[in-house]
């Protein structure tokens, strides 16, 4: 069997530990096959290394902890893009799998292994579910993502700590700033339900963590200024804890903008998963 996962950019700026995206950036785990190398070249091999989050998150739902597991993704772990999520997903849904429940039980079952062993449930629920999801706690909302629409990624080679970054944030708000995001959280589930895209600009804006983690990382709030600074560019924000940044695009002018961005890192144009964890 093998169990695929996507990736995911959380927060989407004001959305702290519930809004997400999923994207087609796979994680990829095999149990009882072997995996074969992607077209593209890039997958990344591993032993079976207990420590693993897909391996605890396997164990965690239950799976025979004897039970070999072999594990490849594209996604660069340490950038804000849901690795961890993603792997602790599908480590739970193969669990889930071999122990006999159907697919909606065994996706359902790993969003809340992966949510509490990541502490946070945004990214997990995006690897889960796909498309545009918003978690609280345990529970999932979904939303399709309307068409015509990709995710350009920038990334530098640099990684961040998400525990680290997370303890850099204020325990305490101003009630402005808390009133502002929470407007632009709920702005962004109100444009992708009505196809209102032109709200997103303003929706991706945030006062509760972005703007601190941006200070940390100049050359991340440079790439992020200059996407909003085009007119093709429909959202820009940090992804998850950083230090990638991501903008939501029309996939007709994705190689405009993916060719306008420097900063120094490698840039990536995904699209929109909307299936979420599945068995190959």
């Amino acid at each position: 069997m093998i169990v695929t996962a996507p990736s995911s950019t959380a927060n989407l700026g004001p959305g702290f530990d519930c809004l997400a995206l999923a994207l087609d950036l796979p994680f990829r785990l095999a149990v009882g096959v072997d995996l074969v190398p992607d077209e593209s070249g890039v997958a990344r091999f591993h032993g079976a290394e207990s420590a693993h989050p897909a391996a605890v998150a396997f164990r965690s739902a239950g799976g025979d902890p004897s039970v070999t597991l072999q594990w490849a993704s594209p996604i660069p772990p340490g950038r804000g893009l849901g690795y961890s999520g993603a792997a602790r997903v599908a480590g739970a849904y193969a669990a889930g799998v071999l122990d006999g429940l159907d697919h909606r039980a065994a996706r359902a079952g790993a969003h809340v292994v992966a949510s509490r062993l990541e502490g946070h449930p945004d990214n997990s629920a995006a690897s889960a579910f796909g498309g545009f999801t918003v978690a609280v706690e345990d529970r999932v909302m979904r939303l399709d993502v309307p068409a015509g629409l990709s995710v350009v990624v920038w990334s530098p080679s640099s990684a961040t700590s998400t525990d680290a970054s997370r303890r850099s944030l204020p325990a305490r708000v101003a009630l402005g700033d808390a009133a502002f995001s929470v407007a632009r959280a709920a702005a962004w589930v109100a444009a992708i339900a009505t196809g209102d895209l032109d709200a997103l600009r303003e929706a991706c804006e945030d006062r509760l963590h972005q703007d601190l983690r941006l200070q940390q990382r100049p050359d991340a709030a440079e790439v992020r200024d200059h996407l909003l600074g085009r007119g093709e560019v429909l959202a820009a924000w940090l992804s998850g804890s950083g230090p990638s940044i991501a903008a939501l695009v029309p996939s007709d002018l994705v190689p405009m903008v993916a060719g306008s961005v420097g900063g120094g890192g490698s840039v990536r144009t995904l699209g929109i998963d909307a299936l979420g964890v599945r068995v190959r």
